[in-house]
């Protein structure tokens, strides 16, 4: 779709010109916009963005005057190049009916790359010009819109909740982050591009919510995916776990679904108690990427390899041993536990396998699912919600979680 502004104070010559944009360049009489004089032609120019000018050289100040002398169209030309507030289009064409006024701005428009045809209603070549006008017009306009939408499209994306975990995805995935401009973005953007095993070229996309929670989550992955086309969207950092045999601090939390542990009725049971009535709504990861996850966990001895990399940078802690990776079903929340009875309260109300408990997940899975994206929660079990809070897990699970998040993209994607 292009739009085109018609300059022009002659009922005849404007119908014919209407008629040759809308049969010959196939536009519809909603492309198309008719001023009758200068000032009008402003007003709109100021208002909004046109594609292609089709001015008339000799026009009138207002509309209904008469052309007059100061009515001429030349002064309006140096006026859209020099004047901000107006809107330039793309393309400028003058028909001019007076031979005089061509050789008078040739010039101008040569110089400008514009065209300057003489409007003669018993010829047709200026029909051709124009028609091959709006044609250029509609071709560059698609590729242009190409470029952009193939500029603003990545494949993959990695999300994270605090600074402190995006600094530590950062250093665990790649030194060659590079911040993305994008004026209209309210969050700040990394691209990096990688290879993976198997050949492919992958754009990756980077953002941090700076902010904590399932709301903030749910807005960052919205985005994410929506405005740049993500087919998968992973979320790292770290978490709590539920304290059961075979889930330690340090070890890794694959959310295969997630449910809001806050959502539902307050009433008041039969002893007057104040009682939240659950509806366990859960969100799951996607079945294909759930066996590539756990495909992947299994080829590639990952535990291990893990072990092994936490070592080599500083962030395996003293008294752990190999770090398991639990691909089970978690918890969300609007706000941080540190409550072991609130703990098995969750456990004994919920899922028995319940492993991780985060403030995110929930959100992050239903912008996956209200978009039929895929998204995978990744993070650390830091902690076990029950009181005995501290910072000492938190680079290790961060880094934990987007080295395997790396891993996992380069070798299964």
């Amino acid at each position: 779709m292009i739009r085109v502004l018609i300059m022009d104070d002659t009922p005849e010559k404007t119908s014919k010109i209407k008629s040759v944009l809308m049969g010959k360049c196939m536009l519809h009489e909603s492309e198309i916009t008719v001023a009758k004089s200068i000032n009008s032609g402003r007003r709109m120019l100021s208002a909004e963005s046109y594609d292609l000018l089709i001015l008339d050289l000799v026009m009138p100040v207002n509309d209904g005057e008469e052309v007059g002398a100061e009515g001429q169209s030349e002064g309006f030309i140096d006026e859209l190049s020099r004047v901000g507030r107006l809107n330039k289009p793309i393309y400028i064409i003058a028909l001019t009916q007076y031979k005089e006024k061509i050789e008078e701005n040739r010039q101008t428009y040569a110089k400008k790359l514009w065209k300057l045809i003489h409007y003669d209603l018993k010829q047709t070549e200026w029909e051709d010009v124009l028609q091959d006008a709006v044609d250029t017009i509609i071709e560059t306009k698609r590729k242009l819109l190409e470029h952009i939408a193939k500029e603003n499209r990545f494949d993959v994306g990695l999300l994270c909740a605090l600074p402190e975990e995006f600094e530590m995805m950062k250093a665990a995935t790649s030194p060659n982050w590079v911040v993305k401009e994008d004026d209209h973005s309210p969050f700040n953007l990394y691209t990096l591009q990688v290879r993976t095993e198997n050949g492919h070229s992958l754009r990756l996309l980077a953002c941090c919510c700076n902010a904590p929670g399932m709301q903030a989550a749910s807005v960052a992955a919205s985005y994410m995916l929506s405005r740049y086309g993500l087919a998968i969207l992973f979320m790292t950092g770290f978490c709590a776990g539920f304290k059961k045999d075979g889930v330690n601090r340090g070890d890794l939390f694959v959310a295969d679904s997630e449910y809001d542990y806050g959502s539902g009725k307050l009433a008041r049971n039969a002893n007057n108690d104040q009682v939240l009535n659950t509806e366990q709504k859960q969100y799951p990861c996607s079945f294909e990427l759930l066996g590539k996850l756990n495909a992947f966990i299994a080829a590639q001895n990952m535990p291990d390899k893990l072990r092994t990399e936490l070592e080599r940078v500083g962030y395996l802690q003293e008294e752990m041993g190999q770090p398991a990776i639990h691909v089970a079903p978690g918890t969300c929340g609007s706000y941080v536990v540190g409550d072991e009875a609130f703990m098995n309260k969750l456990r004994k109300e919920g899922n028995r396998k319940l492993t991780g408990l985060d403030m995110e997940g929930y959100g992050l899975y239903l912008a996956g699912h209200m978009l039929k994206k895929d998204c995978v929660l990744v993070k650390g079990i830091a902690d076990y919600g029950d009181g005995v809070k501290d910072d000492k897990y938190h680079r290790t699970c961060s880094y934990a979680s987007a080295w395997f998040v790396m891993r996992f993209i380069k070798v299964m994607l």
